[in-house]
């Protein structure tokens, strides 16, 4: 199975949303945080993070327009 550039740049995408869903239960406006929900949100991320770097990447993708 090959992931098209798209697909890499939508998981991204889903990692970089989960991290700001992290920052802003951690340092919420009330001083409390959902300590369960946080540690949660980063063992979830570092999932899809570990999947970006050990996934499946076609290195035959043509990177030109033609």
């Amino acid at each position: 199975m090959s992931h098209s550039v798209e697909e890499f740049y939508k998981k991204c995408n889903v990692l970089h949303e989960k991290a700001i869903e992290l920052h802003r239960e951690r340092y919420k406006v009330s001083g409390t945080y959902d300590k369960p929900k946080c540690t949660f949100l980063l063992d979830d991320i570092k999932a899809l993070a570990r999947q970006l770097i050990h996934g499946p990447v076609d290195l035959e993708i043509d990177f030109g327009k033609e």
